[in-house]
């Protein structure tokens, strides 16, 4: 019900009491019974990104536009093919699983996520849409990200016409250990 009203969920306690591993059940709890998925150890509808303390901002989860060569390219972080992945199966939950969340700052490398978020609006249509993640671009590294993204065509035009927004199907769950050695969160 929490992830229903807000895709975002914050899992909270001492190091080893499983916090990781609710997240990986709930994504196999989304398959029926009888799926093969619901006994894989890592099924297709789960992504799990470790962050690290050097996290500062949003370049390793969402990757980059990298000028090194003549041609500039995104460099993608695992957030955006899991976004694509999900936008293709709608009927699926699919559960990103942040691990160690308050490894590093927060606000820092998540602050995209968290502003895009409040931006879900429920359409007439029953349809959740949301601001762009990666907003839309006329450069080549955008048509190149988007083609790296998805082979299909009609995702491939959504996203070169409004940008890549968060599908009603993704869920985001942080696991937080609650130590010294670790930050601690604003109330936001």
């Amino acid at each position: 019900t929490a992830l229903r009203t807000k895709p975002f969920m914050l899992l909270a306690g001492i190091s080893g009491t499983g916090k990781s591993r609710i997240a990986r059940q709930i994504a196999k709890a989304c398959w029926a019974a009888d799926n093969e998925e619901r006994t894989k150890q890592v099924p297709s509808n789960f992504c799990m990104i470790q962050v690290k303390p050097n996290w500062h901002d949003s370049t390793e989860l969402l990757g980059y536009v990298s000028r090194i060569s003549e041609t500039p390219e995104y460099v993608t972080g695992d957030f955006l093919p899991f976004i694509a992945k999900a936008w293709e199966n709608p009927d699926i939950p699919h559960i990103l699983c942040l691990d160690e969340m308050n490894l590093a700052p927060v606000e820092q490398y998540f602050a995209e996520y968290l502003s895009v978020i409040e931006s879900r609006k429920l359409n007439e249509d029953g349809t959740i849409t949301t601001d762009p993640i990666i907003k839309k671009n006329a450069d080549d590294w955008y048509r190149l990200l988007t083609a790296e993204l998805t082979d299909d065509d009609n995702l491939r035009a959504q996203f070169l016409d409004k940008g890549i927004t968060l599908p009603s199907n993704l869920f985001v769950i942080g696991t937080v250990n609650m130590d010294e050695t670790t930050f601690s969160f604003s109330r936001k």
